[in-house]
Order: structure tokens, then C-alpha cells, then sequence
């Protein structure tokens, strides 16, 4: 009974160590010794001395969104001879293609691919032809702030800074909502990492790069901007996240469709484990220890959940395990008949987004487990950064 116990309370210690400790140390060491802009970051810059700036776009069946893409981005607030849009259609079978070819602004260079292979497959290759000396990515349907690309970019003139991150908003939502208030609570993390230099994983949808630190990544890679932020961690450079530099986007269209986004990130953390596996070690300090916080023992909550149930079932026959039993039992409840998209009130929706959060993350590791996840996205069913 006592090696239950200890299981038991070993396996909730770490799952409230990665979402309240972990955060709170975190913040502590960024108020300490963080600071967001190194010397020379926030002073303003002539046109004639900003980078040259790519935007890079793969885009799989976006039709329905592109026309206010590209008239976001000709909205951006940057010089427009310094300024180039690349979008790779990756083999759509939409309109994607002709509305490219009908967009006549000099700045777009379109590639139509015919093949779908994915995501990653088609970003090597627009890299390849990227000449400049910055390339922010994104995704069809994030619409930037007019000068977002001017914020992001300000933080290269330190030389040690590699990559920066914005900061992605959803539309329609007020922060009520269990998967708002769990996109701030994410931000707010970002911001204490990024104050220290290592953001740990970029919001896919707007971060910039230098152009050199750009390694072409495995056509199999699943969450090509955690991994491409780690790599140029891993390198000794500062990614940093940058709050001022805003997009938006909108949020999933149904509870399935979250629950699908999710299970690609699942699977997607477990498989750039392997691809960032260096970043674990010791050696290199307060990142690792961010590393293991923020990521590793997040995606092994739901195993650590399943440890504490089995435990607690073995210790039903003590009354206080009876009564913790009927609350993880009771949170669970909640998570399944909220799943359809049914309303509950505001102080249940944490739990339900925690539980099928977690559902979703075990539902990834088996499919990382068994290989059974693509590599290609579905439009219709999630968004393109999935």
C-alpha cells in the first residue's frame, strides 16, 4: 500500500510541478535576471537600414482565406523593396492556385506545387529560395498587425538573437473559454521565457529567423516550429518572444477540430523529442531546465495521470482515496460532456479544456507510438499550423 501511495502522489507532485511550480520558478528567474530587449533592440530604425524581409506561406487548400491574406500582408508597415511574400501550394485542390496567379503585386512569388507532401516539404523548398536576410513564418490564416514585421525584426540587431516570437490572438474570444484562458496562461510563460532569452517553441503562425539558422528538417516533422526554435537554442542563440508584434487567428471551428490540432501536437512533441533531444542536457542550464518544465513533463501528463488513477483505485478502500477517486472521476465527466460543444459554466470550463487536453496528448503518443500519424494536414478540419 505505501508503494501505491507514493506512486500516487509522486505522479501528481510532477503534474503540478510542470502547471504551477514550474511557472512560478520560472517567473522568478525572469524577474531576477530576464530582461526582453537586449542594447539597441528598441531604438528606431531608417527604411534604408531595415533587413530584407520574406514572408514564407505553405498553403494546402486556402482558398477561402487567402484573398484576406494577401491583403493583410500588402497592409503590413514595411518597405515594399524590402519586402518579399513566398506561398507554396502544396498540390491544393481548391482555388488556391489561381488566386496566386491572379495576384499581379510584384512582391508575391508564388510556387505551385502538384504534389502535396506536406508542410515541412514544401518550406525547404521555399527556403531555398529565400534571399533575404530574415524570414518570417507564417500561415494563411493569421492576419498581422501592421507592424508586427517591424517589431519582430528590431530585436536582430542584436547579433546574438536568432529568433523571435509574436504574440498570436484568437479571434472571438474573450478569455472565458477554457482554451482562452489557456492561451494566456501559455503566453504568460512565453513571456518570462522569452525574457530570458529562450523561448521555448515559437508561435507557429508569426516568428521570425535568421536566414543562415534555417536547417532543413526531416520531410516526416510534424511541428516544424518547436523544432526549428530548439535547433537555434541548441546553437547558442537568443530566441526571444515578442508581445508587441500581434496576430490573429481563428480559433478552431468545432471541439472536433481542436481535439484533431491536438493530437497532431501530440504526436508532433513526441517525435521532436528525438529531433531536439541535445537541449535535455544538463550542459545547458536554465534552457534545459525550461525544456523538461514547460514541454517534457507536459506531454507526460496524461501518462502520469493514468499512473495516479491506477494507484488511487488500488487505495479505494481507504475514505480519503474514495473521495480524491470521485474528483478525478468527477473531472472527467465534466471533460466528456463538454467534448460536443456544450455550454458549462465559466469555473467547469478549465477542467473540461485540462482533461481533453490531456485526452488528445495520449491520443498523440499512440499515434507516435505506432507510427499512424501524417504528416499532411486536413483544411476542412484544422487549421494549417496544426
Amino acid at each position: 500500500m505505501l508503494t501505491l501511495i507514493l506512486l500516487f502522489w509522486i505522479a501528481w507532485a510532477l503534474i503540478l510541478y510542470t502547471y504551477a511550480l514550474f511557472p512560478l520558478l520560472l517567473a522568478f528567474f525572469a524577474r531576477l535576471c530576464g530582461r526582453q530587449k537586449a542594447q539597441g533592440e528598441d531604438e528606431d530604425s531608417a527604411a534604408g537600414t531595415l533587413p530584407r524581409v520574406a514572408m514564407v506561406v505553405a498553403a494546402y487548400n486556402e482558398a477561402g482565406v487567402l484573398p484576406a491574406k494577401l491583403a493583410n500582408t500588402w497592409q503590413i508597415d514595411y518597405p515594399q523593396d524590402r519586402f518579399t511574400l513566398l506561398i507554396g501550394s502544396d498540390g491544393s485542390a481548391d482555388d488556391t492556385a489561381p488566386i496566386l496567379q491572379a495576384c499581379q503585386d510584384k512582391r508575391l512569388r508564388p510556387y505551385l506545387f502538384s504534389e502535396r507532401r506536406g508542410k515541412i516539404s514544401v518550406l525547404n523548398d521555399l527556403m531555398r529560395a529565400v534571399d533575404a536576410d530574415i524570414v518570417v513564418m507564417s500561415d494563411a490564416n493569421t492576419m498581422f498587425a501592421p507592424d508586427a514585421v517591424q517589431m519582430l525584426v528590431r530585436h536582430f540587431k542584436n547579433p546574438r538573437v536568432g529568433c523571435v516570437s509574436g504574440e498570436l490572438s484568437l479571434e472571438q474570444d474573450g478569455g472565458v473559454s477554457g482554451e482562452g484562458l489557456y492561451w494566456r496562461y501559455e503566453c504568460w510563460i512565453k513571456r518570462n521565457e522569452g525574457r530570458l532569452g529562450f523561448l521555448i517553441g515559437c508561435n507557429g503562425g508569426i516568428f521570425a529567423l535568421r536566414r543562415e539558422l534555417y536547417e532543413p528538417l526531416p520531410p516526416s516533422t510534424i511541428v516544424e516550429d518547436f523544432v526549428l526554435t530548439m535547433r537555434v537554442l541548441e546553437r547558442g542563440y537568443l530566441v526571444r518572444f515578442e508581445p508587441e508584434a500581434r496576430a490573429m487567428e481563428p480559433p478552431c471551428p468545432s471541439a472536433r477540430a481542436e481535439m484533431v490540432r491536438k493530437i497532431r501536437i501530440g504526436a508532433g512533441g513526441w517525435q521532436a523529442l528525438g529531433l531536439t533531444r541535445a537541449l535535455l542536457h544538463p550542459r545547458y542550464g536554465l534552457r534545459a531546465f525550461a525544456f523538461w518544465g514547460h514541454k517534457v513533463l507536459r506531454w507526460l501528463v496524461p501518462l502520469l495521470l493514468l499512473v495516479a488513477l491506477a494507484a488511487n483505485m488500488g487505495l479505494v478502500g481507504l475514505s480519503f482515496y474514495r473521495l480524491l477517486l470521485a474528483l478525478q472521476a468527477g473531472g472527467a465527466l465534466i471533460a466528456v460532456w463538454a467534448y460536443p460543444g456544450r455550454r458549462l459554466p465559466r469555473w467547469t470550463r478549465p477542467i473540461s479544456y485540462f482533461y481533453l487536453m490531456n485526452y488528445a496528448l495520449f491520443c498523440g503518443f499512440l499515434r507516435f507510438l505506432f507510427g499512424t500519424q501524417r504528416v499532411t494536414w486536413d483544411r476542412a478540419s484544422s487549421p494549417a499550423h496544426a
